[in-house]
């Protein structure tokens, strides 16, 4: 999900000394007012507001603290040029408070520069242009410094003093109750955020990221499936989204659309992480479509997509086996073994190789892999033993098979199957001519 990011204070020469005029705006305690002031109503507020200059004592120092700033680029010398001054005049201490404040920002010194923009922001006595600045300031410092609700407040305050429909401003707001987890408030400036962007002729990922990330701490998965849908309605080569819609399905047990967005998805080749590989192959192993859980598992194994690991190559040959592909199956197994540090999980890893080449028929491969299963100690031999007998059996090796019954019957509970087998070997063995 996306988390606020870290504002950068760029403060430029032409902010620091613009001086316009500007109105009063109302103070929001709690909560965004998002009934914006029409143009005619701001216009007529920028009309009554009076123009005023500072001093020409401040004035002086002013002019001073920028030449440093923007022509020797000596903050700290600007800064120390104002940090003494005595403003006598609101309007002179509302300036410098806004001007110092900026230097600050520009210096990184943050607390003690939202502390002097804000002072300036709440004396409301600045040019239209300035306040209008310095109430975005001191909105934006407030977000860096993890303030948020400070933020909230400061950023309603510059939209009914301004009257401007910002994306960008919406967007913070929406990040601001995120931040405070107040999940539900996100929905509204995230939505005027996407119409704002669409009235300047753009389509935005991030106000539909804000939205996902409302729905899905509240786990509201089906209004998270709705904002994701109609993301990708205007952005649909957002990549990302394809997979995380197709995790929302999922999340509402919906297997059949789950796997419809990511089949698209894959088939496009937005899917790019080892965990939307598995994604899929999960899907195609819930709806029973072993085969293509298989071979993509395979195919992404081999590539490098998915990490090869023994438990990834049991995974992908089991899903082999019930789709009766035995033979991809039992390489599979043999690839899983190679892998696998426990002597006991790699026997059994080894028997698991056997039993698939015994389906597939190929059964000197078969009997390979059972003997390997046996010298690696595999739990319960006896019965290995007997599928061993069956390898060589079905091979027309009858000698190996009647040896390795005989190894089974010393086992107790295969010691009854094993005598059946003893026979049926030496009759098989009589019947073809093959003496034992």
């Amino acid at each position: 999900m996306m988390m606020h990011k870290k504002l950068t204070a760029l403060i430029s020469a032409s902010v620091l000394c613009t001086v316009l005029a500007g109105a009063p705006a109302p103070a929001l305690a709690q909560d965004i007012n998002y009934n914006l002031p029409s143009a005619q109503t701001v216009q007529e507020r920028k009309d009554s507001r009076s123009n005023q200059a500072v001093s020409e004592r401040v004035g002086r120092r002013l002019m001073t603290a920028l030449d440093l700033y923007t022509e020797e680029q000596d903050v700290k010398g600007a800064i120390a040029e104002l940090q003494d001054i005595d403003p006598r005049e609101g309007f002179d201490r509302a300036y410098v408070n806004r001007f110092l404040g900026n230097l600050y920002a520009a210096d990184e010194q943050f607390e003690r520069a939202f502390d002097l923009v804000k002072q300036a922001a709440d004396a409301d006595v600045l040019g239209w242009g300035d306040q209008a600045t310095v109430l975005k300031l001191t909105a934006d410092l407030a977000l860096q410094m993890e303030r948020y609700s400070d933020a909230v407040v400061y950023y309603g305050k510059w939209l009914q003093f301004t009257g401007e429909r910002d994306p960008d401003v919406f967007m913070r707001i929406a990040n601001a109750f995120y931040e405070m987890k107040q999940y539900e408030k996100i929905i509204r400036p995230a939505d005027i955020a996407i119409e704002a962007f669409r009235a300047k002729g753009e389509e935005n990922r991030n106000p539909y990221i804000m939205k996902v990330a409302s729905y899905y701490e509240r786990k509201m998965y089906a209004e998270a499936v709705v904002v994701l849908e109609e993301g990708l309605n205007v952005l649909p080569g957002e990549k990302a989204w394809w997979n995380q819609l197709g995790m929302m399905y999922m999340l509402l047990e919906n297997t059949q659309k789950a796997l419809q967005t990511m089949e698209i998805a894959y088939l496009a080749g937005y899917l790019d992480k080892e965990s939307h590989f598995k994604a899929l192959v999960q899907l195609y192993s819930n709806i029973e479509v072993p085969y293509k859980a298989a071979s993509i598992m395979e195919r992404h194994i081999e590539s490098g997509d998915i990490e090869k690991t023994s438990r990834n190559y049991k995974t992908a040959a089991s899903s082999y086996e019930q789709a009766r592909e035995y033979a991809k199956a039992a390489v599979l197994y043999g690839k899983a073994a190679q892998l696998e540090d426990e002597r006991s999980e790699r026997a059994d890893v080894y028997r698991r190789q056997g039993t698939a080449y015994l389906r597939a028929e190929e059964f000197t491969k078969a009997a390979d892999a059972y003997l390997k299963a046996i010298d690696n100690d595999v739990e319960n031999p006896g019965r290995v033993y007997m599928s061993l007998t069956e390898a060589y059996f079905y091979n027309n090796n009858f000698r190996e098979a009647l040896k390795y019954v005989q190894e089974a019957k010393k086992f107790s509970n295969e010691r009854r199957n094993a005598s059946s087998w003893e026979q049926y070997i030496r009759q098989k063995a009589s019947n073809r001519g093959v003496s034992l």
